[in-house]
């Protein structure tokens, strides 16, 4: 016997496998669209009528409500009749039909495209082809229509009567395809094989427009070229990669018109760049756009905008912004932002935002609708979290005021207090850090920790703090909260051979810090974040402006701070607004002498008699808005100080060059507003002159502001 039984029988088997499975499977693909019905409706609504097509084949129908006219009456006769013909039928050409499982799936039919009038010649082994673009059902030239070759990734645009030329390099083979692509058509190819014509065919896979992209925000619109966004729209379907492109400016690039296309490995972009995506690095000397996503490593001097997800470490000397999701890390100057989920870590200056968010956020004010990590900032607005406005007394300081926000996993306390005892005056403002062990939804226990800056003559005490704390609610918004602490208290005055005005806690004994326990009791107001609609501001016009402003000096030198600026505003979208400013700022010193930090000789601090400063601030910045009416801003800059003469003390004729020098300052400045009335905005904002070690001051100010 030639073969085993067994053996014979495994092959039998197996052949009869591949004749009726595979065959099968090939058909399950239109299975439904060719089942025969009957049906037999008048002037019913299309929507009852796909109902009865389902039921009588079996399966189901996914489309639009929007799109398909499910109210419009019709009338559809079908004698055992294939599902493909009854909807063709009852729709025409408008629609197509896909199946998905056991879904029938109707969208809207795209229209065609054709190539007419097509050229080519040859000239030193390279190609120029030209023709024209029109609409093959209505012979109509489009314009704006994307005609590309992939393996070149040379591209261009028709002009106002369909017309498009392309020169290309000599194929390293023996075809050249053309694609044009138009939104809302169906993408068509041409071939050429030694300058002939071998097929004009339509693409039959469909795809739809993205909306939630790049070029659909103010700061893609304002840099990129309307060339640009026109191709991104039309090409939707092809991507590319490439091992490297080089930028000047986006569209100045070794990609050309195509670089929105292509996904490179290694990016860089002198002034910025406008690329598909990275899966490697990219560095961008002022910013870097990316239609999809980003992985690794993404640099950039001022922004970054993905429209994808980012994937690793996105650095920016002002913003972050990714469109979808963040796995990794984000840290700039002023504001993070993630349109969906963050699952790693934020860290800037102003403002970290996120829709949902696991990790760490570290900032000013952070921003998310539901928060699984810790958020650490002044102000944490968590929409499945809390706030807590409390007022509480303690051992050393009989009035303190606080606010709490986050989650019971993690929240941070702004703090604010002293003792206003005549002959033991203190006061105190710091940040805590907090986590709450609920034994139920009245009663929990908050252990916190956290660092403050005292004053108990001057700013120059420290004190490093921990508490427990139970926690009982009185009622749904009211709770009392008692319990102990440990301090830990530097006194710097002590430590400089100062005398403290504070005897009570610090001793006059020669010892720089002192432990001691205590206690805290108080009463609170509870409540929680209401959902908030989202602002999307996508504004891009100008504004200008101007503010006036007055404030105090808050270091031990004391003095009235008053001034005003001229201001223009760019709106940049997604909630955000760029700043620059001139202006004027005089300070009447409180004390007769003011320092600044001067590497001459040797890094020595001088000292000069100056009891009014008049300054010119120079400073660019950004604004991001928590709410339609609440806002924070971030500055940068510098001052020109307008004093004609200072006087240095102690000059003598080595260092007399200073008696005619103006110094200028590195300067940086955080304010937050609101809006008062449609042009009108109030402020508080602390400035910082960085070498001026003796001037930070705050100011309350008003704004008005129009359109051009």
């Amino acid at each position: 016997m030639l073969f085993h039984p067994k053996l014979l029988s495994l092959l039998q088997f197996t052949f009869l496998i591949f004749l009726f499975l595979f065959p099968f499977r090939e058909a399950l693909a239109q299975v439904n669209m060719d089942k025969h019905i009957s049906i037999d409706v008048k002037n019913q609504k299309v929507a009852n009528v796909l109902s009865e097509i389902s039921k009588k084949g079996g399966f189901h129908f996914s489309y639009n409500g929007k799109i398909i006219p499910k109210d419009s009456l019709v009338t559809v006769t079908a004698n055992n009749q294939t599902v493909s013909q009854t909807l063709n039928h009852l729709f025409g050409d408008k629609y197509e039909f896909e199946e998905r499982n056991n879904y029938i799936i109707i969208i809207p039919a795209l229209m065609r495209l054709s190539f007419i009038n097509t050229d080519i010649t040859t000239e030193n082994n390279n190609y120029s082809i030209s023709g024209i673009v029109v609409n093959e059902k209505t012979g109509e030239r489009l314009m704006n229509t994307s005609v590309y070759e992939k393996a070149q990734l040379i591209s261009t645009l028709t002009d106002e009567h369909g017309y498009f030329k392309l020169k290309l390099r000599s194929p390293s083979i023996n075809y050249i395809r053309l694609t044009a692509s138009r939104y809302s058509y169906r993408d068509t190819s041409l071939n050429f094989l030694n300058a002939v014509v071998i097929s004009n065919q339509s693409r039959e896979k469909t795809f739809r427009y993205d909306t939630n992209n790049v070029e659909a925000t103010a700061l893609g619109r304002f840099l990129t070229t309307a060339s640009q966004r026109l191709q991104s729209i039309n090409i939707q379907n092809f991507f590319a990669t490439r091992p490297y492109q080089v930028s000047i400016t986006p569209g100045i690039s070794t990609h050309g018109m195509l670089s929105s296309q292509v996904i490179n490995k290694v990016s860089l972009n002198l002034a910025g760049g406008y690329t598909a995506g990275v899966d490697g690095l990219e560095v961008g000397g002022l910013f870097n756009i990316n239609k999809r996503d980003t992985r690794y490593l993404q640099l950039a001097g001022v922004f970054n905008l993905v429209g994808g997800t980012v994937t690793g470490l996105q650095l920016a000397g002002v913003s972050n912004q990714a469109l979808d999701t963040v796995k990794g890390v984000q840290l700039a100057t002023f504001i993070n932002t993630a349109e969906s989920q963050v699952s790693g870590v934020q860290i800037s200056a102003l403002n970290n935002r996120a829709h949902k968010f696991k990790g760490v956020q570290i900032g000013l004010v952070n921003i998310a609708d539901t928060s699984k990590g810790a958020s650490i900032g002044l102000i944490n607005i968590i929409r499945n979290g809390f706030y807590k406005v409390s007022s509480s007394a303690n051992n050393f300081m009989n009035t303190n005021f606080s606010l709490a926000t986050g989650t019971h996993n993690f929240y941070t306390k702004l703090t604010i207090g002293g003792n206003f005892w005549p002959d033991q005056r203190m006061y105190g403002f710091g940040l805590m850090g907090g986590h709450d062990f609920m034994f139920s939804d009245k009663i929990y226990l908050s252990a916190e920790a956290g660092y403050m800056f005292m004053n108990t003559g001057i700013w120059a005490d420290r004190l490093i703090q921990g508490k427990l704390l139970l926690n009982a609610k009185l009622s749904d918004k009211i709770s009392v909260f008692a319990g102990p602490s440990y301090n830990r208290y530097s006194n710097a005055q002590r430590y400089q051979g100062e005398e403290t005005k504070y005897k009570k806690i610090i001793t006059n004994a020669d010892t720089y810090f002192k432990m001691f326990g205590g206690w805290e009791a108080g009463i609170a107001y509870n409540s929680t974040f209401k959902p908030a609609p989202k602002v999307e501001n996508t504004d891009n016009r100008w504004l200008i402006g101007a503010s006036i402003s007055a404030g105090i000096n808050v270091d031990k030198s004391g003095g009235l701070i008053t001034g005003f600026e001229f201001l223009t505003i760019r709106g940049l979208g997604r909630n955000m607004m760029a700043t620059v400013s001139v202006g004027y700022t005089d300070l009447k010193t409180g004390a007769k002498n003011i320092s600044m930090q001067y590497n001459y000789p040797g890094g020595k601090l001088i000292t000069m008699e100056l009891h009014t400063f008049r300054v010119m601030p120079l400073k660019a910045g950004i604004r991001t808005y928590l709410t339609k009416g609440v806002f924070l801003s971030g500055e940068v800059g510098m001052i020109i100080p307008l004093n004609s003469k200072f006087q240095i003390l102690g000059a003598t004729t080595d260092n007399y060059l200073f008696r005619n020098y103006n110094p200028r300052s590195f300067l940086y400045a955080v304010s937050a507003g609101t809006k008062l009335h449609k042009h009108v905005d109030a402020f508080a904002k602390f400035e910082d002159y960085v070498m001026y070690p003796h001037i930070k001051y705050v100011s309350l100010g008003l704004a008005y502001r129009f359109n051009l």
